[in-house]
């Protein structure tokens, strides 16, 4: 049986899955999806942002039943790891762990940029890392201590998006949302621009991973999962409208805060909402470097603990029982990443490690149905298989996409995934620990899991 001494604690409920699950996405409304408005447009982009939501919906549904099933840390990895093997595992623990390392990484970037922008005399790399410095020690304290921040940010970040929404939406211009060419890029625009409409909704997946950490997971997840990405689907199409409506696409495309942006284009340059917008901004970027920081330093807590990566990633702070190495040593490494590349190039390597882990996640639900049809599953996805389906033609596409964008870092990516083959074969398989919880519940029989969730359901 697994060690207590490497179990998180288990705290969050509902409503903190909630506000966890929009907290880390939030500040894609604020910043990073307008990159996409160059090559689609307006309405090149709402398809896009349509066929993305679409993506997502359809995958949190099949997290839902996932996350009930196996209620461990490892999340996406532990699901393959119980549906395909060791390697499958592995390949899609890295994408998640590579999606929030680098997508800490422009969360960073960006609230950098707003720190900037409110005062300019600090400098945004500076700002960038002592952000770093002090999420680390937030995490460090304890996930009942950032879900509570995280709550605090969530609340003032959707109340202010929902406020620029009604606020903008009066002077919203039909000229800049359908003028000139609709689409600019056509197919191809709407394609490349699949990755940046994935930033209104990605790190959702992060959610199952707080499962080990869930008061009842069986209960509580798949509520929180799905209050969430509704959530979000609504705010995506209410940013995307108000601020190529006030805006204008092109100019849009180029700006580091979008939101304010507009308004002072569409409204009025001098509109108190200016401030509140980029004060919020960096509120809304702060949620989202918490959940990333909370989600893979949890990804790779897992993998460690599983013997994929090295013992000390795995190590716990004794009175917090939080993972501070999986916590501080990944976030270095993001912190170069910010000092390499622009955002818009970040993003692409966040979304190809995202895409990945969806479809191997997809394939394990569709897989475990017919490999172990009595394994018990507390929620049960609705749709199927068309929902597990749907999501995996949609993942497929948008892995393509960065092609049209950057086929640079197309092939960056490739490499990034068949160098992970290469150490998986190397040294990973050779240090499995067995003891892991993941790995004890890829092993044992669907109908022990089962007997064993009805006597749980019997002392509740």
């Amino acid at each position: 049986m697994s060690n207590n001494n490497l179990e998180l604690k288990k705290v969050l409920g509902p409503i903190q899955i909630w506000g966890l699950g929009v907290g880390i996405v939030i500040s894609g409304s604020y910043f990073g999806w307008n990159y996409g408005l160059a090559e689609s447009g307006y309405v090149g982009m709402l398809i896009a942002t349509a066929i993305i939501g679409i993506m997502y919906v359809t995958l949190c549904l099949s997290l839902s039943e996932l996350a009930t099933t196996m209620p461990h840390a490892g999340g996406a990895y532990a699901f393959t790891r119980r549906a395909m093997g060791p390697l499958a595992g592995f390949i899609t623990g890295l994408g998640v762990t590579l999606e929030f390392a680098v997508g800490t990484a422009v969360f960073t970037s960006g609230a950098g940029y707003y720190v900037h922008f409110l005062i300019p005399a600090i400098d945004p790399i500076f700002a960038a890392a002592v952000l770093y410095v002090f999420f680390f020690i937030v995490h460090i304290l304890g996930v009942n201590e950032y879900a509570t921040i995280e709550m605090i940010l969530v609340t003032i970040s959707v109340s202010i998006v929902l406020l620029f929404s009604f606020y903008g939406m009066p002077y919203i211009s039909a000229d800049k949302l359908f003028g000139g060419s609709l689409i600019p890029g056509g197919i191809s625009g709407i394609w490349a621009a699949l990755p940046y409409a994935m930033w209104l909704y990605i790190c959702m997946e992060m959610l199952p991973m707080l499962s080990e950490e869930c008061r009842n997971p069986v209960r509580d997840m798949p509520k929180g999962i799905m209050r969430a990405i509704f959530t979000l689907v609504i705010l995506a199409f209410l940013v995307v409208t108000v601020t190529v409506g006030l805006g204008g696409a092109g100019a849009a495309s180029k700006e580091e805060n979008p939101l304010s942006y507009a308004i002072a284009a569409g409204v009025n340059k001098h509109s108190w909402l200016i401030s509140v917008l980029s004060v919020v901004g960096l509120f809304g970027m702060l949620a989202s470097l918490a959940g990333s920081v909370l989600a893979y330093s949890r990804q790779v807590f897992a993998l460690s603990r599983a013997g994929y990566l090295p013992k000390f990633l795995s190590l716990l702070n004794k009175k917090r029982r939080t993972p501070y190495m999986a916590i501080v040593i990944p976030g270095i490494l993001g912190f170069i990443f910010v000092l390499m590349f622009n955002p818009d190039r970040l993003i692409l390597i966040a979304t190809f490690g995202a895409l990945v882990s969806y479809i191997m996640m997809n394939l394990s639900l569709i897989i475990l149905r017919k490999k172990e049809p009595e394994l018990a599953r507390p929620y049960k996805a609705p749709l199927y298989p068309a929902v597990p389906i749907v999501s995996i033609i949609i993942s497929i596409i948008a892995l393509f996409s960065s092609i049209f964008k950057d086929p640079t870092f197309f092939f960056i990516n490739v490499a990034i995934f068949a160098a992970a083959v290469i150490y998986f074969y190397a040294w990973a398989k050779y240090h499995i620990n067995k003891d892991a919880p993941e790995e004890q519940f890829s092993i044992i029989s669907g109908e022990v899991e089962k007997v064993e969730y009805q006597e749980e359901e019997n002392i509740n």
